[in-house]
């Protein structure tokens, strides 16, 4: 994969992962988060069944169906369950700044467990990229957060770290949408407890909202995790942990484009700096920044 190539499917991934925020608005005009989220998964489960299922092998290999249902618990479950919670008593922008504390998070564990070095120019990057998640989102001088709905956050970011280690160090060889698959399916069950509990009565969908689930079903859950993926392979845990960096500024673009916000000029200050801040992690990674491996991105 040549370079421009990649840096192709890093923007796509990051305006993907991004979407996800925007169409998820259109169907929590609806349905409470817990809802969503399990009717989101169970249908990514039921459209990918048809092709798992013709490889039965690879379906019900153990540690395939171990490592998602360990994915499906940290990545569905914890993370966006918890952050989509922190969404009711947390500013939207604070939230995505914890978020974003999932490139450090990340970067720390993965070195904690020998699988990637800690490289100096790497962790500068990431502080850049940090900046002008901060930036873009304008947090400052405002009202306390909800020390509840803060912890809720930080949680889901800590999850969503662990989940990237755990693939980068223990998963990579396994198949993409089997993995997806089996963290699809445990996703949706492990929500759907919640969603009984604490979400509100089920009601049938209006055609916006059906489409927003579908389109979180599909282009999000089956192709932007399966994008994830294939990055974490290609960069290493603590890198492609970054990319998430620019989800802010495709979040607030697409924002615009879909609801009709306004774009501000910190918007385009906050990702030039974000861009200089993927540059240095980029440029770590072509250097060698994996445990005795050089994890280029383009080969």
């Amino acid at each position: 994969m040549n370079r421009l190539a990649f840096y192709a499917i890093v923007a796509v991934f990051s305006a993907v992962w991004s979407s996800a925020f925007v169409v998820g608005k259109i169907a929590l005009d609806q349905y409470d988060p817990f809802t969503t989220l399990t009717l989101r998964f169970f249908l990514s489960s039921i459209l990918m069944a048809p092709f798992v299922l013709a490889q039965m092998s690879l379906l019900t290999d153990k540690r395939t169906m171990v490592f998602g249902g360990l994915l499906g618990v940290l990545n569905n479950a914890i993370y966006l369950g918890a952050t989509f919670w922190a969404l009711q008593s947390v500013r939207p922008e604070l939230v995505v700044v914890v978020v974003s504390c999932a490139p450090f998070m990340t970067t720390l564990m993965a070195a904690a467990l020998g699988l990637e070095r800690l490289v100096p120019l790497k962790v500068v990057g990431i502080a850049f990229g940090f900046f002008g998640v901060v930036v873009i989102s304008g947090i400052a001088s405002t009202a306390p957060p909800s020390p509840f709905g803060l912890a809720l956050a930080v949680g889901g970011t800590a999850a969503f770290s662990a989940g990237t280690v755990l693939f980068r160090g223990k998963a990579t060889t396994l198949p993409v949408l089997h993995l997806n698959f089996w963290q699809s399916t445990v996703g949706a069950v492990a929500l759907l407890p919640v969603a009984l509990t604490f979400g509100e009565p089920l009601s049938p969908p209006t055609l916006p909202v059906a489409l927003a689930i579908a389109y979180l079903s599909v282009v999000v859950t089956i192709g932007g995790m399966a994008l994830w993926l294939v990055l974490i392979r290609t960069s290493g845990a603590g890198t492609a942990s970054s990319y998430h960096l620019l989800n802010p500024f495709f979040g607030v673009v697409l924002s615009h484009l879909v609801l009709n916000t306004v774009l501000q000029p910190t918007d385009f200050l906050g990702a030039a700096i974000i861009a200089a801040g993927l540059a240095l992690t980029i440029l770590s990674t072509t250097r060698g920044d994996g445990h005795g491996t050089n994890c280029k991105p383009a080969e």
